[in-house]
């Protein structure tokens, strides 16, 4: 045999060991992909819900407000006669709406002078007190990512949608079978000018190889497999789902620490739409994103957001899919703005104590879980806001926090918000920034609470008997003098912040002033034995409390969580119920898996807590959070504020008829602030009541039947209390005491 001969041998032996290589590499291929695709393209998700809007009868809110509501929760506007479909609502008349929940549930709500004045619900009509629209899905996880993703089908997706991604990313979409020739040449060639990669040259199908069954790693083994894989996957699915999943896999940017990912997620994200509404304009503006999300983001970068989208716009006149009228008119519009209504970052602090509460309630989330929180999106959403602004004000304003501020250290705060009626947690922020630390300062910070342990020193007060034998009342007289107590071989001599002393108090004028010595003194006659079961009963479970004289100004460590649970039982009138972040969860087929049925347990007498609830009062309007009155806060409140001996810690508890908020501001590492509770944490608390409270009448407490509203003259005040200041005393007291 001739060399010749021999040589085209080998090199046909050659030939068909690679070939069949490769081809047993590509049937592997082709087995791997389908095997993924047989078991669907998405995991189920682990789904977060807020609670829905809840309207009731009373709430501050105008026709405009809600229809912005609907609006905003992609309801669509009917009008006329037109038929009301779910989620669908239509403007009856300048003071009534009427709309249809996804169930297909209609109301009708009239409103009178900036308030809902009646609800009917139902089919036929009924009236009703109250009425809460559908969960809103805030938070998903995928194998635990947290990424935002709504799975669309492509009959859900608009043409011009479609004809945009089409246009910029692969024109030759329709006609190549998974890639395209012409497309890696011009790539070639652009790389070859540039002298760097520069372009992929990938088609729409490769592009969804790479991002759903490979890496986004650059090397030509890679390009290889996506090649080969995209040729595989053109023939096991249609060009229709091929688009579709590209456009459900596709990273379309972030939304703090949750990717956005797909149309479906994007559209919500960037318009607050449904991906079915959107039009042109924002088509072309999705389309346009996909090269690089955060160099082209609307809100960061508009100036290059507006350009890629004219680019987008221009390929699609150029491909004939639209009108140079129609391009002109859509890259005239506005760009959307980032609205200060949306959880710009979906609550990641809240997020991590939802899978802390699941873990615990041992709810598997391997098969993907629906979870209904109880979560306030509109709530959530301000306190996040206002724990940023709240610390970095500080650290331009104060000149001690400046100081520390520019040695690099970050003054920290957080804040829990809970509804009053039903223990749930409307809102939670562990930190100013998620981002940076993960660590939760309302679930794991254990801190000293100061003199927020003060009211539970009270409560023990109320439910026990003077010296004399006679039951504490809000005007019981207490002893604000310097004393000193011995006990164990040691001594303890309280001090007031002040320095300044009183003599005989009585007990609501030492509780709204936070008087360490008076309240010391109580505490000690009262025993330390009861305030360590009082505290116990309304909710310090978790925390270590010893029967410690210091024990009556709050030296001692507690979560913000405890405080927030033990509080709720004071503003519920002594009746504890456990702080809830989930009401329930479904398994993804919809079927009920867990539901709270956590039941109110009577912890204190109605009675006697409202008496409690009535010097706490005083407390917001005449005492140390007297700011809040001064600032314009004209609900009715209660609370306490909290200092410790060192200023390391500010705190504030407080609380209207229908929410609770507890506040705290210190630094991680114990570094003194130098600030007061009413100067650390009440401005956080009155900046978030302000605002949240707004849904709500400025009626009173619903006092229990056995107590009476009295009047505490202000001339007996200012007779037994000289030293009081002049505000105290302008005007009557108003407390409560036992019928």
């Amino acid at each position: 045999m001739s060399s010749r001969m021999k040589w085209l041998t080998r090199s046909l032996v050659l030939i068909f060991i690679v070939g069949a290589v490769f081809a047993v590499w590509a049937w592997r291929l082709d087995v791997e992909m389908k095997e993924r695709i047989a078991h669907g393209w998405f995991r189920p998700p682990v789904n977060l819900y807020a609670r829905g809007e809840v309207l009731f009868t009373g709430e501050q809110l105008t026709a405009d407000d809600l229809q912005k509501i609907l609006a905003e929760q992609s309801y669509r506007e009917r009008q006329g006669s037109e038929p009301l479909y779910p989620r669908d609502f239509l403007r009856l008349a300048p003071d009534q709406i009427e709309f249809r929940e996804s169930n297909g549930e209609p109301s009708l709500v009239k409103f009178v002078n900036g308030s809902i004045a009646e609800i009917l619900s139902g089919d036929p009509f009924a009236d009703v007190a109250r009425v809460e629209l559908e969960p809103q899905l805030f938070a998903q996880f995928y194998n635990g990512e947290p990424i935002l993703r709504r799975i669309v089908h492509i009959g859900d997706v608009p043409l011009e949608c479609s004809e945009a991604v089409t246009a910029i990313e692969d024109r030759d979409f329709l006609e190549h079978r998974g890639v395209s020739v012409t497309g890696l040449l011009r790539a070639a060639v652009r790389d070859l000018v540039k002298g760097r990669y520069a372009q992929g040259g990938s088609t729409i199908t490769q592009q969804l190889v790479k991002n759903y069954f490979l890496t986004p790693k650059k090397t030509l083994r890679r390009k290889i497999q996506e090649i080969v894989m995209a040729i595989l996957l053109e023939g096991n699915l249609n060009k229709d789902q091929i688009l579709q999943n590209y456009l459900n896999v596709i990273y379309m940017g972030q939304s703090g620490p949750f990717q956005v990912i797909g149309f479906g997620a994007a559209s919500r994200h960037y318009f607050n739409a449904r991906l079915s509404d959107l039009d042109l304009p924002r088509c072309a503006l999705l389309a346009a994103m996909i090269n690089n999300p955060k160099r082209f983001d609307p809100f960061t970068n508009p100036v290059a957001a507006r350009d890629r989208r004219t680019l987008v716009l221009k390929r699609m006149v150029e491909y004939n899919m639209i009108s140079p009228q129609d391009a002109a008119g859509a890259a005239a519009t506005p760009l959307p703005d980032q609205s200060t209504e949306r959880l710009t970052e979906p609550a990641p602090y809240y997020t991590q104590a939802i899978f802390r509460e699941l873990d615990r309630l041992h709810i598997s989330t391997e098969n993907g879980v629906n979870v209904y929180t109880t979560l306030d999106i509109s709530a959530q959403e301000l306190a996040q806001k206002d724990v940023l602004s709240h610390v970095r004000g500080l650290e331009q304003n104060n000149k001690k926090i400046a100081k520390i501020k520019a040695t690099g250290k970050e003054l920290e705060a957080s804040l829990i918000s809970v509804d009053v009626e039903t223990g749930d947690v409307l809102a939670l922020v562990g930190g100013r920034h998620f981002a940076r630390t993960q660590y939760n300062r309302v679930l794991d910070a254990h801190r000293q609470v100061g003199s927020i342990m003060k009211p539970f020193v009270y409560l023990a007060a109320l439910e026990n008997r003077d010296p004399s034998g006679k039951v504490y009342t809000a005007t019981s007289l207490v002893n604000d003098e310097p004393f000193v107590y011995r006990y164990q071989g040691q001594e303890w001599a309280p001090k007031d912040y002040t320095r300044k002393y009183h003599g005989e108090v009585p007990l609501f004028y030492a509780l709204k002033n936070s008087l360490n010595t008076a309240t010391a003194s109580l505490g000690l006659q009262i025993g330390l034995t009861n305030i360590v079961d009082v505290a116990r009963r309304a909710g310090i479970t978790q925390s270590k409390i010893e029967p410690l004289p210091s024990l009556t100004l709050g030296a001692f460590e507690i979560y913000p969580w405890e405080v927030a649970t033990a509080g709720l039982t004071i503003a519920r009138f002594g009746s504890r119920l456990p702080l809830r972040f989930i009401e329930r969860a479904t398994d993804r087929e919809g079927k009920e898996i867990y539901r709270d049925d956590e039941q109110e347990q009577r912890e204190f007498a109605p009675e006697t807590a409202a008496v409690l609830v009535g010097m706490m009062k005083q407390t917001v309007q005449t005492g140390t959070a007297r700011r809040a009155t001064l600032e314009g806060f004209n609900w009715p409140a209660a609370g306490k504020t909290g200092t410790t001996s060192d200023t390391r810690d500010t705190w504030f508890l407080g609380f209207t008829p229908h929410v609770l908020t507890v506040t705290w501001t210190g630094y991680d590492d114990n570094t003194p602030t130098g600030l007061t509770g009413a100067s650390g944490a009440l401005p956080l608390w009155l900046a978030f009541m302000q605002k949240y409270c707004l849904r709500f009448a400025r009626g009173d407490f619903a006092w229990p039947a056995g107590v009476e509203t009295f009047t505490y003259p202000a001339r007996d005040l200012k007779r037994q209390v000289p030293t009081a200041e002049p505000y105290e005393t302008a005007k009557n007291t108003e407390l409560i005491r036992l019928k």
